[in-house]
């Protein structure tokens, strides 16, 4: 962690650390997610037989990139820097995030690299992961620091639920959610007190691949025009084509409206990020790659508040 980043974690995600039960009980949970990050790498370089097999997969990917970012492994993927297994927390939401690790090794990483557990497996611990203590303390702090008195919101790939949730909480009037899985659709429906593809009372939770959907885009115009703000909350990496559906978004938006950013990268947490993406990402991306897809699509940095401690955090604007 640079000073920097550090410092700009402490500064906006207080909250979050005094939950997590200071600075010392957060270095001890990261550390676990750093140790676990390194066992599965390992456990995935004698399961493929090369680093460039381990890495074939997105856990793999997201692995290595990570362990390369901290040098702790090499180009090759040798580890070349020893890391100790660290001290278990006592504190309730920082011991939560380090069971959520065990539960992963628990299924074993190589086998979920491999494609090996059931999809209801992987979708049962994301699950459980939104809704724990740690999360939702995340998630409200980003929102406390960058949704200001938006109207109407757009959340790409919305998954159950609980941003929308929130948001709506503090006041969003109009609100269209979209998924391209419609277990999370039909979760996200019922979590909101609406049916899928129902516009309606405020808010909106439909089922599409991209907003590039010609069905989608139309339905998002009827519910409500251009919108303020786009909330995109560790969305970037389920998309198939970020660039392509983060412009297409723009064309929703109403111009200076602000676009939200939060997004795990390859310099987070290593072990948080490998779990995550086991879940169906399509991409990893270090907090350079994020800014770049932005631009690409035509967005513009308004205010960048850190890197990639706690992870990617900004606010930019559509033209």
């Amino acid at each position: 962690m640079s000073f920097f980043d550090e410092l700009g974690a402490l500064r906006y995600y207080r909250r979050f650390i005094e939950a997590g039960g200071g600075i010392g009980e957060i270095r001890k949970a990261l550390g676990w997610s750093t140790w676990y990050a390194v066992k599965w790498w390992e456990e995935l370089r004698n399961r493929f037989s090369s680093s460039e097999a381990a890495k074939g997969s997105v856990l793999g990917r997201a692995l290595y990139l990570s362990l390369m970012a901290r040098g702790i492994i090499d180009d090759e993927g040798k580890v070349v820097k020893r890391v100790e297994r660290p001290e278990r927390p006592t504190n309730p939401y920082a011991v939560e995030f380090v069971e959520l690790h065990d539960s992963f090794d628990a299924l074993g990483a190589a086998e979920v690299a491999a494609g090996r557990v059931g999809r209801e497996k992987l979708r049962i611990l994301y699950s459980s992961m939104l809704a724990q203590g740690w999360y939702n303390i995340m998630r409200e702090t980003f929102l406390d620091l960058v949704l200001k008195g938006y109207s109407s919101v757009i959340e790409p790939h919305c998954k159950e639920g609980q941003m929308a949730y929130a948001a709506i909480k503090r006041g969003v009037e109009k609100y269209f959610a979209y998924d391209p899985d419609p277990d999370d659709v039909e979760a996200a429906a019922a979590l909101l007190g609406t049916r899928p593809g129902s516009c309606s009372d405020g808010v909106c939770v439909y089922h599409a691949a991209s907003i590039c959907d010609d069905a989608a885009r139309a339905a998002a115009e009827s519910f409500a025009g251009r919108f303020d703000a786009m909330l995109v909350f560790h969305t970037l990496y389920w998309m198939a084509d970020p660039i392509a559906e983060l412009s297409c978004a723009r064309n929703l938006l109403r111009p200076g409206a602000a676009v939200l950013v939060g997004q795990q990268v390859v310099e987070s947490t290593p072990g948080l990020l490998a779990i995550v993406v086991s879940f169906g990402a399509k991409h990893v991306f270090k907090w350079k790659d994020v800014e770049a897809a932005l631009k690409a699509a035509g967005y513009k940095l308004e205010r960048r508040y850190v890197r990639y401690t706690p992870y990617y955090i900004a606010v930019w604007t559509a033209s």
